[in-house]
């Protein structure tokens, strides 16, 4: 039995570690988990709120890519509360509520009906717009300063490897089975923790991953990759990586549905909530539905022991945080609504490095010849899995093995 008041039964026994979540609520964790599941057990789904009106937000996506779940933790703003693990005596608090609990500015729904025009509000005189603009700057409380400078200073590191192999979901893990029985020098670098990965990819996976660590940006003019690593307790590490070539295997990511309430906290992707939920061997113990199309919500739906429903039998979604999803015949009560849209490519990186990208109908695919290899110069840039449409683990597998023995073989031409 769990208390009612969790949304999540557990498999297993595991430690316990307990944080604070907005001051005064002490919420309890199992080791391993995440601050979003970790909040999400303990039914707390509103963690912000949004930078212009001011809605209610809590975690979507649950894999890092989408920001609405970001938070201050022991005094460090703008942590993604998904991809941070939770730790004992963890302080954790939203950013962007003047104070715990009460907020005044949800009045704003109530005050302004038509909803707040921000292109015209407040615009004359301009010293008047100037306060409104420095009032919604501080509500926001996006880039406020740590509560204290850090510890240590930040290190940095330069590296020249052979390859720069970005991601270690199905693609990556096979494209560095090829390239780690070459003489090449690889740098295999993921955002996400080692735990998380390896419960994606179902067994250990190598010591040369180097995980928390996030490439997020590509210079052609300076040949430059940038990374940074974030590993708790440890200071953070900026890497300068100059590679020969880049092998992109980043992924795709879960975009929303087009429903009334959206983006009401308690609407998740399917695939970020399956996510957590293997990683920390749980189960939904709370009324689920998934929303979605097809096979992939099919799958989906079932990997999580809840129904699919098509979309265009959704009139809506009621309550905020999620009570019940309104149907065109019905409604059906519920505390989460799970999203199974087509992933769209992540093909940010790949972009900023040179590359070509083509719509393929749920986002935009990274564009390759039939090597996998989508620009030769500053460096060979090569994509694999996902990022050019998404595939599933398996065919994304395929493809991360077909494009690094593709790699092997190229010449480089100095």
């Amino acid at each position: 039995m769990i208390a009612p008041d969790r949304l999540l039964a557990r498999v297993g026994d595991a430690p316990a570690v307990a944080l604070r979540w907005d001051r005064d609520q002490l919420v309890s964790a199992r080791r391993g988990d995440t601050v979003s599941l970790a909040l999400l057990d303990a039914g707390v789904l509103e963690t912000s709120r949004s930078a212009k009106y001011r809605r209610p937000r809590g975690a979507y996506c649950l894999r890092g890519d989408c920001g609405t779940c970001l938070v201050r933790i022991d005094g460090l703003p703008n942590r993604r509360a998904c991809l941070t693990v939770a730790r004992e005596g963890m302080q954790v608090h939203p950013q962007n509520r003047l104070t715990p609990g009460l907020d005044p500015s949800t009045l704003i729904d109530t005050v302004m009906r038509g909803n707040l025009d921000h292109h015209h509000f407040m615009v004359k005189p301009r010293v008047v717009n100037q306060v409104m603009q420095g009032v919604a700057r501080t509500l926001t409380g996006l880039g406020t300063l740590p509560d204290a400078p850090p510890d240590a200073p930040a290190e940095h590191r330069r590296h020249h490897p052979d390859v720069l192999l970005v991601g270690a979901g199905a693609a990556g893990v096979a494209a560095h089975e090829v390239l780690r029985a070459s003489d090449r020098d690889v740098l295999w670098v993921d955002r996400v923790d080692r735990a998380g990965l390896e419960a994606v990819a179902g067994g250990p996976l190598p010591a040369a991953l180097l995980d928390h660590t996030g490439v997020f940006g590509a210079y052609p003019g300076e040949g430059l990759w940038a990374a940074m690593s974030h590993a708790p307790e440890q200071p953070p590490v900026l890497h300068s990586i100059y590679p020969r070539h880049v092998l992109l295997a980043a992924g795709a990511r879960d975009p929303t549905l087009p429903l009334p309430n959206n983006d009401h906290p308690g609407v998740v992707s399917a695939r970020g909530l399956l996510y957590q939920l293997r990683r920390s061997h749980a189960r939904l113990a709370v009324p689920a539905i998934v929303v979605g199309r097809g096979l992939h919500a099919q799958q989906l739906a079932e990997q999580l022991g809840v129904e699919a429903i098509d979309p265009d039998r959704v009139d809506r979604i009621e309550g905020s945080p999620v009570e019940a999803l309104r149907l065109r015949d019905g409604t059906r009560a519920c505390q989460l609504v799970a999203f199974a849209a087509p992933p769209a490519p992540a093909y940010d990186l790949a972009r900023q490095g040179g590359a070509a990208l083509r719509w393929n109908g749920a986002g935009f695919g990274v564009q390759r010849d039939d090597a996998g290899r989508c620009i030769s110069s500053p460096w060979t840039v090569w994509a694999a899995g996902d990022v050019t449409g998404y595939l599933g683990p398996q065919l994304a597998a395929d493809d991360g093995r077909r494009v690094a023995q593709a790699l092997l073989r190229h010449r480089d031409h100095d």
